[in-house]
């Protein structure tokens, strides 16, 4: 009985002093904080502010919405990645190698009939990624890019965008992806 009175008293009074303690520390924190606002009070610090203003913004035009963009990117990767890997493989079969990868990105235009109208090879990076043996050096695929962009054309995309979209893609493709 004795030991828990005198726990309970420790613990009393371990509270109490921690309270105290607490207290000035969070002072001793406010009034830190004053004086480095009073460093700043009327000073250039006011003028080196970037503030945004009232601006009037004008109408930026119609966009895609959120969901017909996870339409389409969703469209991609579960209908039409297929092509990609079938122009890939024409370099695969040209080159006599299975170890041919790498990352390309492609933009194209859709149209508001989910048609694609326009489309570019912007990068592409594939080539062989293991070398016959005797070869020397990395071939990049040739076939690629134009089978690539020979099978966007025939792309569609329902639902469509609202508004005729450029829609840029990064893929991967090939063995060592």
């Amino acid at each position: 009985m004795k030991i828990r009175v005198l726990g309970v008293m420790l613990i009393s009074l371990a509270i109490v002093g921690t309270t105290g303690c607490a207290k000035r520390r969070l002072n001793k924190m406010n009034s830190e904080e004053d004086q480095l606002f009073g460093k700043y009070d009327g000073s250039q610090y006011e003028k080196d502010m970037v503030q945004a203003g009232d601006q009037d913004y004008a109408d930026r035009g119609q966009g895609v919405s959120p969901e017909r963009l996870a339409s389409i990117q969703d469209t991609i990767t579960s209908v039409y990645e297929r092509d990609l890997g079938r122009c890939l493989q024409q370099d695969m079969e040209a080159y006599s190698n299975r170890w041919i990868a790498g990352t390309f990105t492609v933009e194209f235009t859709i149209d508001t009939k989910g048609q694609v109208i326009e489309t570019k090879l912007l990068e592409q990076d594939i080539k062989e990624r293991r070398l016959p043996p005797g070869q020397k050096e990395a071939r990049s695929a040739k076939l690629f890019g134009p089978c690539i962009e020979q099978a966007i054309f025939k792309w569609e995309f329902d639902p469509p965008p609202e508004i005729t979209y450029k829609h840029t893609y990064t893929g991967k493709v090939g063995e060592a992806f």
